[in-house]
């Protein structure tokens, strides 16, 4: 079994999905709190890595369905297939939607701010402060 294509993925992607999340884990649990900038692009790291290791798990679980089901239950191995890269699909496509949103409300509300103070120049803002609630992309 060693040699086949589908352990070779789940092992692959099982070993990517435990090491990511680990590390999510840790950093998440010993550094973050989001207050200053460079602790929010370690938030977006983090979550990108949270990401990954979501996929990999993903991966890992539907190769390992074609290994334990896929040659005598194919169809079971296609369903899990199916509907795993469906809901991360969605997941993954709802929050790229949201991440984008916010991004495009960001910009037009400072523009808007800029133009009202007639002024140009940099200053901090209620956005830069505050942590955004969406970092996931």
């Amino acid at each position: 079994m060693v040699s086949s294509v589908p352990f070779k993925v789940f092992f692959i992607s099982n070993a990517v999905a435990l090491f990511t999340s680990l590390a999510v884990v840790v950093v998440q649990i010993t550094v973050v709190r989001g207050e200053i900038k460079s602790e929010r692009r370690v938030v977006e790291v983090i979550n990108k890595l949270m990401w990954l290791a979501s996929v990999c798990t993903t991966v890992a679980f539907i190769a390992s369905s074609y290994i334990v089901v896929g040659r005598r239950y194919r169809w079971a191995a296609v369903l899990v297939t199916v509907i795993g890269a469906v809901t991360m699909a969605g997941v993954l496509g709802a929050m790229t939607f949201y991440v984008v949103k916010s991004r495009r409300i960001r910009k037009v509300r400072k523009r808007e701010k800029y133009s009202r103070s007639g002024t140009n120049s940099w200053r901090q803002t209620e956005t830069d402060s505050e942590v955004n609630p969406i970092y996931a992309i």
